[in-house]
């Protein structure tokens, strides 16, 4: 099933994330990265804020890497311009409502990214979690994950 089939058969809480140039690139970005999911690790560390994470490409594709570093980069840009992230999924609803609470740090590094996201309300560190398990699920079973709604819980 490709993006555009999952898509249609969602119903979006917030609207679309658009259909301009960028936009566009960043769902390429995205579909690599799930096509490709067994060359990608993710380590995580709960803190008390939120959470820590590694995540690189373990086939140390340098072009996979640079694919992995500009979609981060890019919904980041995404979610402080306030454009919709999978609006038709509850948590990423939740986070985009909460998005000002919420710190990102990251670094580039040459297998992969270092992101650390916090908040220092509670509500808002449990949605991080969540949030950390959902990018798990697109890392450990791609495509398919891809078209369900994450683990948050309403």
């Amino acid at each position: 099933m490709s993006l555009n089939e999952i898509k249609n058969e969602k119903v979006y809480q917030r609207g679309r994330g658009g259909s301009d140039a960028q936009h566009k690139e960043d769902e390429r970005l995205f579909h690599e990265l799930l096509v490709r999911h067994k060359e990608i690790e993710r380590t995580t560390k709960q803190i008390k804020t939120g959470i820590e994470s590694y995540t690189r490409i373990t086939s140390q594709d340098k072009e996979l890497v640079k694919v992995l570093q500009e979609h981060a980069l890019g919904m980041k840009r995404r979610f402080d311009g306030g454009r919709a992230i999978r609006s038709w999924d509850s948590l990423f609803v939740k986070l985009f409502d909460h998005r000002d609470q919420i710190e990102m740090e990251w670094e580039m590094v040459e297998d992969g990214m270092k992101v650390t996201l916090t908040s220092q309300d509670a509500e808002v560190c449990e949605l991080i979690q969540l949030h950390d398990e959902t990018l798990h699920a697109f890392i450990n079973h791609g495509l398919s994950a891809s078209k369900h709604e994450s683990p948050y819980r309403t």
